[in-house]
């Protein structure tokens, strides 16, 4: 939907006349603030005041607040029309107030008043792929979008940190125009829109069908064919099949309800494997508008990472991929099917800023989207706010009038993480967890080691990584304040020599200079390392024959355990919060496909583990 659509003439009038933030806000569903309403005034007057000295035709077409189909995200400004050689053109600009920013180490993240943003450019690009990629007038009339990013209010003397090298491939895609760049702005739009065009650009592409362009099809087909790390195996296999039949024959039954699939599966059993290849094949094959959907974005960043192979030409399938929090105002149906990774992680209520909002995650996906996908491990929950289990995915269907399926055909058994070894499951699970556990006699093939010296596990971490195509890790437990986020001079972990930060990016898992770095359960849950190494924490200790755990061994400021608006814990959730440790600690402990290495702080609990461990591989297990 186009909030305001008139020529550059009618439009420079409103502006003149400071008449255009009425002109909006007036059709606007929702109630616009009068703050919002004097941001629409010192914005759009920048434009005014920046096009008036180009030749903009005066009969061209504007839009403002475009809202994207299939995202909950509107356009500031976007101007149509020809070039002097005839062709079409739809400029896309996002506008900002931002005075200043502050470079991060992501290439797509800048800090707005300590605050992570998405670089205005990579967000102009992201509104423009996603209308190349899913509007069909766009593709077959060989309309041309540009994208460009105007801060009309950026400091020239803070120039250097929104440009900065590490933005250079979103800055080749979406040009940033800053205070002392009005003239440039002008020039740039007026480069590609000289003229009217003889089609009603605005109009077609509002109204223009929605299905998944030829090149993003093609592009997917390309990417995932011959890839050995989204190849399916075995039972991945099946449950796929299973799955994708039944997803589809969705589709081809008009008069059929809702429906709502649960696939069940451990750690590394494959569950974001079959996740990408669903997202991928319903948009390739079937031409399904599909969804890739997860909390975390660690997860999505490094998926798409992944997918991508950093080739700067793949980078629009970052479209591709969404938050579980983009759902909250969406209507009914509004995407083909929504496929929900790590979906033990859904929330009721999504953080925006310091405010919980919307109702409940589950029920606003299901709601909009034809077909929801949950893929889901309920020994995964690591929040006291985790919301996503199964019995609750099965209530929003219900309110949803949503058929729902968890059948066995859609559980995951074998996992592929861990050299296989199931023996080393089971052990875990009965540490973690006080469980029974006999062992089958069954030769465990997996790499496991306890450090008395941790500048030494380190080191090791550090060998395997460079010997290895697949990253290694450090890991730790939740136990170490993050003091480098208000202080970046010093240090979060320090134990007797051992000196490191926690992960400052959201590509923990991929970047190459994470490797200095100890990754915490956000960022290395879903992923997969070829050697992790980690820091049981004082959290998790022995005494008197059991395993226990100490919550109050985290930082005061850690809200894991604490649930929305609340400052202290309730003593009544301290058995979910003991859950979550040992939960945190499986995950952490499952990262690694070849081997885990163990640093543990709580002696009795050392000690205590390595004669199990010994047990367990039948040798000394000390370094």
């Amino acid at each position: 939907m186009i909030v305001y659509r008139k020529t550059f003439d009618e439009f420079s009038d409103d502006v003149a006349f400071n008449r255009i933030a009425e002109e909006i806000t007036s059709r606007l569903p929702i109630k616009v603030g009068e703050s919002e309403q004097n941001s629409y005034k010192r914005s759009l007057r920048a434009v005014y005041t920046s096009l008036s000295r180009s030749h903009i035709p005066s009969d061209v077409e504007v839009a403002l607040e475009y809202r994207i189909p299939l995202t909950n995200r509107r356009i500031d400004f976007m101007i149509a029309g020809s070039d002097d050689s005839g062709t079409d053109h739809l400029v896309i600009c996002e506008l900002k107030q931002w005075d200043r920013v502050t470079h991060t180490d992501m290439p797509d993240i800048v800090l707005v008043s300590n605050e992570g943003k998405v670089h205005p450019s990579w967000q102009a690009y992201s509104y423009g792929a996603t209308i190349s990629n899913f509007n069909e007038y766009v593709e077959n009339s060989g309309l041309d979008v540009e994208t460009c990013t105007f801060l009309h209010e950026y400091k020239r003397e803070y120039a250097e940190e929104l440009f900065d090298p590490i933005y250079a491939e979103g800055i080749s895609r979406a040009q940033p125009f800053i205070s002392d760049q009005f003239t440039d702005f002008a020039e740039y739009i007026s480069k590609f829109i000289s003229k009217k065009s003889k089609k009603n650009i605005l109009f077609e592409v509002e109204n223009g069908r929605l299905r998944p362009s030829k090149m993003l099809s093609d592009c997917l087909g390309s990417l995932l064919n011959g890839e050995r790390e989204y190849d399916l195996i075995d039972e991945q296999r099946i449950v796929f099949s299973n799955l994708y039949r039944e997803v589809y024959s969705s589709f081809r039954n008009s008069d059929r309800k809702k429906q709502v699939f649960v696939v069940r599966g451990g750690a590394g059993t494959g569950k974001s494997v079959i996740a990408i290849n669903l997202m991928a094949n319903l948009i390739r094959e079937k031409g399904k508008t599909s969804y890739y959907v997860a909390k975390s974005s660690y997860v999505k960043a490094a998926y798409l990472k992944k997918l991508t192979r950093n080739i700067p030409q793949y980078s629009f399938l970052r479209t591709l991929f969404k938050g579980s929090g983009d759902f909250m105002n969406d209507e009914l149906n509004k995407y083909d099917a929504l496929i929900v990774d790590e979906a033990h992680r859904l929330t009721q209520k999504t953080k925006q800023s310091f405010m919980f909002r919307g109702e409940n995650q589950i029920r606003e996906i299901i709601h909009a989207a034809k077909v929801s996908v949950f893929f889901i491990d309920e020994t995964q929950n690591i929040d006291i706010k985790d919301y996503g289990t199964i019995e609750h995915i099965k209530e929003a269907a219900e309110l949803e009038d949503a058929d729902f399926h968890s059948d066995p055909k859609y559980v995951l058994r074998s996992q592929f993480r861990c050299n296989g070894s199931d023996e080393y499951i089971a052990w875990l699970q009965s540490i973690l967890y006080n469980k029974p556990f006999e062992p089958s006699g069954e030769k465990v093939d997996y790499d496991i080691r306890v450090y008395d010296d941790l500048c030494k596990m380190r080191d090791a971490i550090i060998e395997k990584n460079n010997s290895y195509k697949q990253p290694s890790r450090l890991l730790s437990g939740d136990v170490f304040d993050w003091k480098s986020r208000g202080d970046k001079t010093t240090i979060d972990i320090e134990i007797g020599e051992f000196k490191a930060l926690w992960n400052k990016s959201n590509d923990f898992a991929t970047n190459p200079r994470s490797i200095d770095e100890v990754g915490c359960i956000h960022t290395s849950q879903g992923m997969e390392f070829e050697y992790a190494g980690l820091i049981i924490g004082t959290d998790f200790i022995y005494r008197d024959g059991e395993i226990l755990t100490d919550y109050t061994q985290h930082p005061e400021k850690a809200g894991e355990f604490r649930r929305p608006h609340q400052k202290k814990v309730f003593e009544e959730d301290v058995p979910q919060i003991d859950r979550i440790i040992r939960n945190t600690y499986k995950v952490l402990m499952t990262r690694g496909q070849k081997g885990c290495y163990l640093y543990i702080m709580d002696p009795e609990l050392k000690d205590y583990l390595t004669e199990s461990i010994n047990r367990l591989i039948g040798r000394d297990c000390r370094y």
